[in-house]
């Protein structure tokens, strides 16, 4: 019996399933970030590589078909460069590459069932597909997208730190707060600290903008409703584009930041009243999706037939 082995890396943390052909689960592990943001495709092959390892234990490479879903890997060329890189380490017969976004869709909602994905987390993007086919909103990255994720609202604070320095701001305790979280003592040391960190460390000073939003901070109210607001407008873009809707669309909340146990959970569902949707309270599993994106593309030559892609 064929196995499959599924890989969902993003900028915090990679996850690593093998499951077999009626999708029992025989092995699980978790490592560091293999998103493609600041990490070269080395990189994030050598940390594919050691934990397909432990979950694999010297399975023969032929039983073994492998699907990775990987953060910043919607380029054709960094796919193909990925695609090859793994299928030189030798831990299956097959190898496709897809974004970590994909793979969680695939999960959440198969190869045809409608709905809309939304996922904030280190990074952010939307999936959605609809009588009018299948559309991305948003993952473009740190440095031109990501709008209402962790490592944008960790941004955000750190410019209202170095906007604080000049005056251009008044001091608030967001500013002791922000320092304090990366160990510097004056907010001109950020410029240094923020050249070389991860960002995933970045994106962890989201829970501490967040905590203050809740305490009524005002700058960190300004920095999570902004990031809130752009979320909602993925989403909307969405039911848009994709609709009509023969009936309000499913919406599954992905990430650190919103789902069931994210801080911004339970206001961005109030922000999303307006869009006539349905939130679908379940737990979805990226490295679990890549398993199934892996099974869903061996039937899928088996057949000749063609299994897409989000535009």
């Amino acid at each position: 019996m064929d196995l499959f082995l599924g890989i969902d890396g993003g900028g915090s943390r990679t996850r690593v399933v093998l499951m077999d052909g009626h999708e029992v689960e025989l092995g699980r592990m978790e490592g560091t970030a293999t998103g493609l943001d600041k990490s070269s495709v080395n990189d994030s092959v050598e940390e594919i590589e050691m934990l397909c390892g432990k979950v694999l234990g010297g399975i023969e490479s032929s039983k073994v078909n492998l699907c990775a879903g990987l953060a910043g890997a919607g380029d054709t060329a960094i796919k193909k460069s990925l695609e090859n890189a793994i299928q030189e380490l030798g831990i299956a017969k097959s190898v496709t590459v897809r974004t970590d976004a994909e793979v969680t869709f695939m999960d959440a909602f198969g190869l045809d069932e409608p709905g809309i994905l939304l996922i904030a987390g280190t990074g952010s993007t939307a999936l959605g597909r609809g009588l009018n086919g299948s559309k991305r909103v948003g993952g473009w990255g740190s440095i031109i997208g990501d709008e209402g994720s962790g490592y944008r609202i960790g941004l955000e604070s750190l410019r209202s730190v170095i906007k604080t320095q000049d005056g251009r701001m008044s001091s608030t305790s967001l500013l002791t707060e922000v320092l304090g979280a990366v160990g510097l003592e004056a907010p001109r040391d950020l410029v240094a600290w923020v050249s070389s960190a991860k960002k995933s460390e970045v994106a962890a000073l989201a829970n501490s903008v967040c905590r203050l939003a809740n305490e009524g901070e005002k700058t960190s109210s300004f920095i999570v409703g902004k990031a809130m607001d752009d979320l909602v407008v993925h989403v909307q873009t969405l039911v848009e584009h994709l609709g009509p809707w023969t009936s309000s669309p499913q919406i599954v909340l992905h990430g650190g930041l919103i789902d069931s146990s994210g801080p911004l959970h339970h206001d961005l569902i109030s922000s999303m009243k307006q869009l006539d949707c349905v939130i679908f309270e379940v737990k979805v599993d990226g490295a679990r999706g890549a398993c199934r994106m892996a099974a869903c593309i061996q039937n899928a030559e088996q057949n000749r037939s063609n299994l897409g892609v989000f535009p």
